[in-house]
């Protein structure tokens, strides 16, 4: 009979800790925002994939440091590679073997969009937590009355991971196109968003600036 007794404690003790440690998913994405603030002086890494009709998947491979960007983007017939700072775009096509430069525009600027797509994530979604692992949470945005913006979702899927408190993934549908953004890590390299012409000795240059 006493072993029963402990066994009931035990559990009482685990319970209890559990209710202790328990998060509400706006405490989570807070957590989560406050890792990304990182990637403002480290930089930051992660994939988007989008699906489109007719043209398909296109993936894309993406690292930000400060003014810097490089992108790599692949489709079933095109691999691209594009570096961007401050003033200049570089393009590389692989088919073609040739690198276009140009002047930056501001469609560039807005590309990086998408690489801060988790900041404020919840102004105009409600969370709901679903599920929850050892590894992470998994956590519903659902698009709040309130919220009138028409090119926001109507939800997202997020996950965060327990050990970095950084995203998994971040999922959504806009109209007919669905988005994911995957693979979010911090810390980029200088030399890895710098465009070096010596990395393509045998490319033809089409300056355009």
């Amino acid at each position: 009979m006493r072993i029963k007794y402990i066994v009931a404690a035990l559990v009482a003790v685990f319970l209890c800790g559990a209710v202790l440690s328990a998060q509400t998913p706006e405490e989570i994405v807070k957590k989560m925002s406050a890792q990304m603030d990182r990637a403002d002086t480290e930089g930051m890494i992660m994939d988007l994939n989008i699906k489109m009709p007719i043209i398909g998947m296109v993936n894309s491979h993406n690292l930000v440091l400060g003014d810097k960007m490089k992108t790599t983007v692949t489709s079933k017939d095109k691999k691209a590679i594009m570096w961007i700072d401050a003033t200049t775009k570089w393009e590389y096509d692989e088919q073609a073997g040739e690198i276009t430069i140009t002047a930056k525009t501001q469609s560039e600027d807005k590309s990086k969009s998408d690489m801060k797509a988790f900041e404020d994530l919840t102004d105009g979604y409600n969370l709901v937590l679903e599920r929850e692992t050892v590894d992470a949470w998994y956590i519903l945005c659902k698009k709040s009355r309130s919220n009138k913006d028409k090119d926001d979702p109507a939800k997202m899927d997020l996950a965060v991971s327990k050990a970095t408190n950084l995203p998994i993934y971040l999922r959504m549908k806009q109209s007919v196109v669905t988005v994911s953004i995957e693979n979010v890590g911090i810390g980029v390299s200088e030399k890895s968003v710098t465009f070096n012409p010596a990395d393509f000795p045998n490319a033809k240059i089409i300056d355009k600036r």
